[in-house]
């Protein structure tokens, strides 16, 4: 794995992942495993019509963060289903959906399935205001990692960061260059040393974005894509990537008010 970890140390990384462990370890004892909800069905109306479905998963307690994922291009919510349990036992209120024209949300002006549009910015918008909040983390993978990274080009205020599993260069005209120029978030990126499809949109990403010094970039050893990466370690390492994000997120909202 080649890290290059501009927002947070190493040391700092490993003290959040070691923290994250025995969370995450106390959290599977079976009185709390059976205290975590199934995830609910939801679904809410885009401004352009479509009506779009997904899993929410909800904490016990009150949530600590909001967690928008974006599945690529032939996959689904139930893609991230394992990652959503991680999240929700850790605190998070995790929202899956289904993009418009596929799986469950084929309800809307335009094609389904292999012909279902490209751009979906306007899904994560409405799975913003469905869950009210305007610190939201969203996670996507290859087109999905493309469209959060346009959406937090142009609303950068609802976001607290983005996770890019595989992003691409250019997946069917969402280009990641012009995106990464304007793009004011955090921005953890992972992908794949020998996997070609994002060809060098990683890295082009990386180096265009305004504020260098809040981009996190992993190269893993490899060729997997997208939410091919994910198993029960490397979901360990998004959540931290999500503390991180959020963590952030609190010491740069805390740095302005003493301003």
């Amino acid at each position: 794995m080649i890290s290059t970890n501009r927002f947070f140390t190493f040391t700092t990384r490993t003290v959040l992942m070691i923290f994250v462990l025995l969370a995450v370890t106390c959290n599977l004892t079976p009185s709390s495993a059976a205290s975590i909800s199934s995830p609910k069905v939801v679904n809410y109306k885009t401004k352009d019509g479509w009506t779009i479905v997904g899993d929410l998963y909800t904490p016990i307690r009150k949530a600590k963060g909001v967690v928008i994922l974006l599945h690529q291009r032939g996959g689904s919510a139930s893609d991230w289903a394992p990652l959503c349990v991680t999240l929700q036992k850790s605190g998070y209120e995790a929202l899956a959906i289904d993009a418009r024209g596929t799986g469950r949300s084929t309800k809307g002006p335009g094609p389904m399935g292999i012909n279902a549009p490209w751009l979906t910015t306007p899904d994560i918008a409405g799975a913003i205001h469905y869950l009210k909040t305007n610190n939201a983390i969203l996670i996507g993978a290859s087109y999905g990692a493309n469209n959060a990274l346009i959406y937090a080009s142009e609303h950068p205020k609802k976001l607290n960061g983005i996770i890019l599993l595989s992003p691409g260069k250019d997946y069917n005209g969402l280009t990641a260059l012009p995106a990464a120029q304007l793009c004011n978030v955090p921005v953890s990126i992972f992908v794949s040393e020998h996997d070609p499809i994002p060809q060098n949109g990683p890295v082009i990403i990386a180096r265009n974005l305004p504020h260098g010094d809040i981009c996190h970039l992993v190269v893993l050893h490899g060729n997997v894509h997208g939410t091919g990466l994910l198993n029960s370690k490397f979901d360990i390492e998004l959540l931290v990537e999500v503390n991180a994000l959020e963590s952030y997120h609190k010491n740069a909202k805390s740095m302005r008010g003493k301003m």
